[in-house]
């Protein structure tokens, strides 16, 4: 009978466990672009307006479900005329979809944020500020950046620090006033530093690094990630070489070193896919985090005319079966061919 007892109660004690633990669900894509194709999709002539529906509409259910979801905002907003590579500029319909469809952070810290000099950091902050949408990376001075970086939020009643830096701005120098977060060993450390004076629970690194089209992060994204652990960071969520790259996970890691492209117009081989991460936190009362296994969901990027009308993004595994979705089934096959492959080269589960 004590035996039973025992049993009971230490059943009873798990379920309270259970009943008192919750999770925090935090989402991140890589690499929102705006090549000049993508502006022609969208342009409708008739109300000389651009319609970015179709960008967010079969992913909209990850960020609902998400308590948090962020961004890597590759372009600037608002200078006309708007541009696709090299120098970006997409009309404010774009990031105002992005809004709808429950992205809650910016990044801007990326190698094309001063592609349009001091206008394009004017109109993108301008545009932001209207929007209401926080953004972190770049900032209109270096008071501004100390007084708001990184960027802290109550998630769910965890204090948690986002911070966002770029290895460059494509050899284009940072207007005056503005200040862009750059891989500088001594500037990160006192961010991370000023996240924990301010109270961060659980800090998250979002690199802008690597080598464009390797699907294999090299040793100096290895060397800034040791860096960012020793230093007290959480988690390492990366974006810039525009294919996925690497998730590692444990011992006190989470690291993916590229999240690739969300949208674009690219077609290189593996560009079209993307990630979309979800970082789930579990915490309990006493606020004692733990981080879940990463839950990866691999995306594809039809562009306009192949897939659907205008350019959009699917989960790969819900479309591999079904080749009538696609206008063009090569395109459909391309996706299938890609993703085996990529599956053998990253041991993908």
């Amino acid at each position: 009978m004590r035996k039973f007892a025992i049993i009971l109660s230490v059943i009873l004690l798990g379920s309270f466990t259970a009943l008192a633990q919750d999770t925090v669900r935090i989402a991140f894509i890589g690499d929102v672009m705006c090549h000049q194709r993508q502006l022609e999709y969208a342009y409708d002539s008739s109300s000389k307006s651009y319609n970015f529906d179709s960008y967010f509409a079969h992913i909209k259910p990850f960020f609902e479900r998400a308590d948090f979801a962020v961004a890597n905002m590759e372009f600037t907003v608002g200078v006309t005329p708007y541009t696709g590579y090299p120098c970006f500029s997409a009309p404010a319909e774009l990031p105002l979809k992005a809004k709808e469809a429950g992205i809650d952070l910016f990044m801007m810290a990326n190698n094309h944020i001063c592609d349009k000099g001091k206008r394009g950091l004017d109109s993108t902050m301008a545009i932001y500020s209207r929007l209401q949408v926080p953004h972190i990376g770049a900032y209109a001075s270096d008071s501004v950046e100390v007084a708001d970086n990184p960027y802290l939020v109550n998630i769910r009643g965890i204090n948690v620090a986002f911070l966002n830096f770029t290895y460059g701005t494509n050899g284009i120098s940072v207007p005056s006033p503005y200040r862009v977060n750059k891989l500088d060993s001594l500037h990160i450390r006192q961010t991370i530093a000023r996240a924990k004076e301010r109270g961060a629970e659980f800090i998250i690194a979002m690199p802008h690094w690597g080598e464009e089209y390797s699907i294999n992060c090299n040793q100096s994204q290895r060397k800034w990630e040791a860096f960012l652990y020793r230093e007290g960071v959480n988690a390492v969520i990366g974006s810039h070489p525009h294919v996925v790259q690497e998730v590692e996970y444990g011992a006190g890691r989470f690291t993916v070193f590229s999240m690739g492209n969300f949208i674009s117009n690219m077609s290189i081989k593996f560009g079209q896919i993307g990630m979309l991460v979800e970082l789930v936190l579990t915490v309990d009362d006493e606020k004692v985090l733990d981080v879940l296994p990463p839950e990866v969901t691999y995306l594809w990027c039809g562009r306009g005319g192949l897939m659907e009308k205008n350019y959009s993004v699917v989960p790969i595994r819900d479309y591999l079966d079904s080749a009538d979705h696609f206008l063009v089934k090569a395109q459909h096959q391309k996706m299938v061919r890609e993703w085996n492959e990529l599956v053998k080269k990253l041991n993908i589960e």
